[in-house]
């Protein structure tokens, strides 16, 4: 078990954390609930489509480990397909802590198979779900929701978003509203299929029924609570649903297209992936479509063991790879270390286009992509850059960058002082770096607890004492909740290697060897 996988699930920010190095209580997994306070989540924004972005909550470690010892029992805890077989299309692997791969592309070929049978599929989703769960409603199967909401100051109403725990517990809820969906449906006598991942429901159903649907999808939820959000009702044909689905179809042109064009006889192959990349992103419409297919193609097996020194690099192949790092930055994360140890790459030819997106990032909201030209700008030695940004990267409020600067010794004392005045406990990510990279800070490492650390809501000794000696022994062994660079390269290679392996079980042999 990664702790960082279950603490980050799903997002790529989990390779740049590194909660397993941290040291825990002895009694973590038997502590009392009343040895932890409330605590204040740090915020972390993500990007979801053009300048709109979600913010996941960071919760305090120590309180996300002790909630993880409590709860990992529960049934269906590592398997959450399972609680409801029929109609999940989630399925969470904990080993690689994403959504299992090739899962997408089956239930894809599912959809198809409904539509031709079904006049349509309208496609709804539960407005701000995740904020809207009471967790009073939710089966705890025994066990304490306290360690659930103390994670979230002591909230009832919403559930923290971005860790494992609140992707289980909000996929309990929904399998009861799922249950009672199937009943009101069978009770109707309507011909219709559902099934949903996390807060989208697809039901699969004849013309004459849709409104019949959204009336029974509206009548559940309001027994939970929640209602559908009026924004985002989609109802597809199987026509439309065919234009529009048309990734999967191009991977298989895209790479059919480059091994026909390779000779690896020859060290001066074109890199023809580069250039297909880009024509056939021209016929997706769909923003989040177009980052699907350029992050999962670098996510490939078949990128991956791409000889990149059987290819020669023409001038055009710079500026058509920045023009896909800029649509989508998450890339680098998966393109970096191949170019920049590409002998034939011109590394200074990206030193100007990654010098400017990454102080345009630093303007704008979505903290995982400045990480993403960090993590690049450090692949490919450009570090003068960092000079510039200081006082920007304080103005993020990016907590993970903030303490990266903070571990490379980048800011000047004006800036400590700036980034010591902020002692509120919503800034306890940064400022756990701020004491562990400041030598006087450290010198005086109770008083700094007390000052930065401690939870505001810990008033009772024995809730102070449980923080001050986590943190006390960590900061005494030096040990970062941040991972070198290199080691992030690491993460993210055995995470691709893991991902790989899905994938190829999926198959038979005899498929693989095609």
């Amino acid at each position: 078990m990664k702790l960082n996988n279950l603490y980050n699930f799903k997002n790529s920010v989990k390779h740049f954390l590194d909660f397993d190095s941290l040291k825990f209580p002895e009694d973590i997994s038997e502590i009392d609930i009343s040895k932890l306070s409330w605590v204040e989540p740090f915020n972390f924004r993500v990007k979801k489509q053009e300048d709109k972005h979600r913010t996941l909550k960071m919760p305090n470690v120590l309180n996300f480990m002790a909630a993880y010892e409590h709860f990992k029992d529960i049934r269906y805890f590592d398997s959450i397909q399972e609680m409801d077989p029929l109609h999940k299309r989630l399925s969470a692997s904990i080993n690689t802590g994403d959504f299992v791969s090739g899962e997408y592309d089956r239930h894809l070929e599912e959809d198809f198979n409904k539509l031709c049978v079904y006049d349509h599929l309208l496609k709804v989703d539960i407005k701000e779900y995740y904020g809207r769960v009471y967790t009073h409603l939710i089966d705890f199967q025994g066990h304490q929701e306290r360690f659930l909401s103390n994670m979230n100051f002591g909230k009832t109403n919403g559930l923290i978003m971005g860790n494992y725990l609140s992707l289980f517990f909000a996929e309990s809820n929904l399998k009861n509203i799922s249950n009672d969906i199937e009943n009101e449906i069978s009770a109707l006598d309507i011909d219709c299929e559902f099934s949903y991942f996390s807060d989208d429901f697809y039901f699969f159903c004849n013309k004459t029924d849709d409104d019949e649907v959204i009336k029974i999808f509206d009548k559940v939820l309001e027994k939970y609570e929640l209602e559908r959000n009026d924004n985002k009702k989609e109802v597809w044909t199987y026509e439309t649903f065919n234009n529009y689905n048309l990734v999967a179809r191009y991977w298989k042109k895209l790479i059919a297209h480059c091994n026909i064009r390779f000779n690896k006889e020859k060290d001066d192959n074109k890199l023809y992936f580069i250039n297909q990349l880009v024509f056939r992103l021209s016929k997706l419409d769909d923003e989040k479509l177009k980052k699907v297919f350029i992050n999962n193609f670098f996510k490939t097996k078949y990128f991956g063991e791409l000889d990149l020194e059987k290819y020669q690099v023409k001038d055009y192949d710079y500026h058509q790879l920045c023009f896909l790092l800029k649509l989508s930055p998450e890339s680098l994360l998966y393109t970096a270390d191949r170019f920049s140890d590409m002998s034939d790459f011109d590394n200074n030819k990206l030193q100007k286009f990654l010098q400017v997106r990454y102080k345009e990032s630093l303007q704008k909201l979505f903290n995982e992509e400045q990480l993403y030209f960090y993590y690049a700008i450090k692949i490919f030695g450009f570090t003068d850059i960092f000079t510039e940004t200081t006082g920007a990267v304080i103005e993020t409020n990016n907590q993970i960058l903030i303490s990266y600067y903070l571990k490379d010794g980048l800011f000047g004392q004006e800036e400590l002082n700036t980034l010591k005045e902020k002692d509120d406990e919503q800034f306890w990510f940064r400022n756990y770096h701020l004491i562990l990279y400041t030598p006087n800070l450290m010198a005086n490492l109770e008083e700094s607890i007390k000052k930065y650390l401690i939870p505001k809501k810990a008033n009772k000794e024995i809730q102070k004492n449980t923080y001050m000696e986590f943190y006390k022994d960590n900061l005494q062994s030096q040990i970062p909740i941040l991972r070198d660079i290199p080691d992030v390269l690491d993460e993210i290679n055995d995470y691709l290697e893991l991902r790989i392996e899905e994938i190829e079980a999926d198959f038979e042999p005899d498929d693989i060897d095609e």
